[in-house]
């Protein structure tokens, strides 16, 4: 075989090796990031979002209101209602917090009675005690701003 050819086939193939070594490494390097916010929006969940929840609810349920919080893996639910109260796109009003894999966001959702609310994002480390605190006290205040007979 002439050699240049031979040169020619080696080089394609170590540029194909290459490029192969390269999407692996990027492949493993996204898992890696990906498995790091996972783990890092459960324990946002478990010491932030989970406690301050059922802090608020020890002083939403004396005044009769119906405080369930449900969570799984990557998302966390707060629905807060009296009565037949009823959300304007859901079974009830509620606020949750989502673990975006994809954008390494936390998205912030809220419904109350009669509307649903733009959807808030923010990073990992700005969801404090204190942030979860003010989206879901601003989450109630339009709640129970609305017309009690609304739902």
């Amino acid at each position: 075989m002439n050699e240049k050819i031979r040169v020619a086939f080696e080089r394609v193939a170590k540029e194909y090796d290459a490029r192969a070594d390269a999407a692996k490494q990027q492949r493993e390097q996204e898992l890696a990031e990906r498995q790091q916010f996972e783990a890092g929006y459960q324990h946002k969940r478990d010491e932030v979002i989970l406690p301050t929840l059922r802090f608020v609810t020890t002083i939403l349920e004396p005044h009769g209101w119906i405080c369930k919080i449900s969570d799984s893996a990557a998302s966390t639910k707060f629905e807060v209602f009296r009565g037949n109260m009823r959300g304007a796109s859901t079974a009830r009003p509620y606020t949750s917090f989502n673990g975006d894999v994809g954008s390494r966001q936390i998205t912030i959702h809220a419904a109350t009675q009669t509307q649903v609310v733009p959807k808030v994002t923010c990073l990992l480390t700005e969801l404090t005690e204190e942030a979860v605190t003010k989206h879901v006290l601003e989450f109630f205040e339009k709640l129970v701003s609305e017309p009690s007979d609304a739902g």
